[in-house]
């Protein structure tokens, strides 16, 4: 991979004010905390500079906690190929759900993520473990018309872009109630004649 993004110095669209720049730890983290409103159509997106091609993107990501008063949420991930804050590709991580369930692909159009309809609650979704406390590093490639995601360099599952888009930017994504940091972003472009494997 390429070198780790310096947050303060990048270009992000955003279309929330809860995105922020922080320290923690000694190093500059991407973070939404007081993520509150309940909102169950859309989500926080940061995008990052000019739109690309196909590209590999990752980062360590780390599950902060929910603001739901019932049951346990966290959705949270990659914005792929984004035209803009509404329209977008959408690999998502769920620290609490089901085994076999915990990673799942949406397409996104107007800035309604489509998770009650039944083309996301029928489709083949991945089981890695997502930690609920602690930092874990994930990667996705965006080549042609298909991205893959990986895990701590573990394969989790290749899916077909459904809005066929051949270039648009990088970003991340946090979805309802969700608290989250993102840290070591790193994003590099790829070319047909290279090696992609994990």
């Amino acid at each position: 991979m390429g070198n780790v993004i310096v947050l303060s110095q990048s270009k992000l669209q955003t279309n929330s004010d809860l995105w922020e720049i922080v320290d923690s730890e000694g190093e500059q983290v991407l973070q939404v905390v007081g993520n509150c409103k309940i909102d169950n159509v859309s989500g926080k997106v940061a995008l990052f500079d000019q739109p690309r091609k196909d590209y590999t993107m990752s980062a360590d990501m780390r599950f902060l906690g929910h603001h739901l008063l019932e049951g346990s949420g966290g959705w949270f991930g990659f914005a792929v190929r984004a035209r803009d804050e509404l329209n977008y590709e959408l690999v998502w991580f769920m620290p609490f759900a089901e085994k076999d369930r915990s990673v799942a692909y949406l397409s996104v159009a107007h800035g309604i993520v489509p998770w009650w309809t039944e083309a996301y609650s029928n489709q083949q979704k991945g089981g890695p473990s997502i930690s609920a406390n602690d930092w874990f590093r994930a990667r996705v490639d965006v080549i042609g018309d298909e991205l893959s995601i990986y895990v701590e360099n573990e394969f989790v599952f290749t899916k077909k872009l459904t809005y066929y888009l051949s270039e648009g930017c990088p970003g991340l994504y946090v979805g309802t109630a969700t608290d989250v940091m993102f840290r070591r972003i790193e994003i590099e472009d790829l070319t047909d004649d290279k090696e992609h494997g994990a």
